[in-house]
């Protein structure tokens, strides 16, 4: 006499694995999508430091001989524009397998200097904040802009080039208002608000010491902006 399961049992059995399945699927999903992206800015933060470093060696101060001020506190306006692109230039070379191309998001186009973005050969995007406004900025796109989500906070980070040749997270505190007609400053960032349009610009900080903006004793990647 041979023993074996009977149909009914095979389908129940089946059934609960698929239930299993679709229950724990989708946080498997968001974790793995966390660490791939936390991964990218990692590289992407690096990157950007090496970089930098390179180029304080080779030029011997980069805010000093690139950056000085934004346009509109300028007294010669053309020259802080031409620095403006000297720099990107400049940056260009020290990017593996670097390309220019053009770049727009809603949500940086009229921040940056949106036909000279730097591509590396493996998608990694960076775009520079525009002379007049924010000639200091730098920002990445980890992951590139085909990829997506393209959204602050997830795979786009913006950091400054300080006083002092440091690069530090973006903190500008420009007064704007969001969605509501709340004031807020551009360097918000917070999970609570998927409305508001400049929730994202001051992710970087947060990023960098995986801590919840919101909630300091939760991982930053574990639970990003909504």
């Amino acid at each position: 006499m041979k023993k074996a399961f009977t149909l009914a049992e095979v389908l129940i059995t089946l059934g609960i694995i698929g239930i299993v399945a679709a229950m724990t699927l989708p946080a498997l999903m968001a974790d793995y999508r966390a660490k791939e992206l936390e991964v990218r800015f990692k590289k992407a933060y690096s990157t950007i430091w090496n970089i930098h470093m390179r180029m304080i060696n080779d030029y011997d101060g980069v805010y000093s001989n690139f950056i000085i001020s934004d346009l509109y506190q300028s007294n010669d306006s053309a020259l802080t524009q031409n620095m403006k692109y000297a720099y990107i230039d400049a940056f260009l070379k020290y990017v593996n397998g670097g390309k220019i191309c053009t770049y727009k998001n809603s949500h940086l186009t009229e921040d940056t200097v949106t036909d000279r973005t730097v591509v590396s050969n493996d998608a990694m995007t960076f775009f520079f904040g525009n002379s007049i406004w924010r000639n200091a900025r730098i920002y990445v796109d980890t992951n590139g802009s085909i990829k997506g989500p393209n959204r602050l906070g997830f795979d786009l980070f913006a950091f400054d080039i300080d006083k002092t040749d440091k690069i530090v997270p973006a903190k500008n505190t420009a007064g704007n208002v969001d969605d509501d007609g709340n004031s807020v400053a551009v360097n918000e960032c917070s999970i609570n608000k998927s409305n508001t349009y400049y929730n994202g610009f001051g992710c970087s900080q947060f990023a960098l010491i995986d801590r919840n903006p919101d909630y300091p004793e939760l991982s930053y990647w574990k639970n990003l902006p909504k």
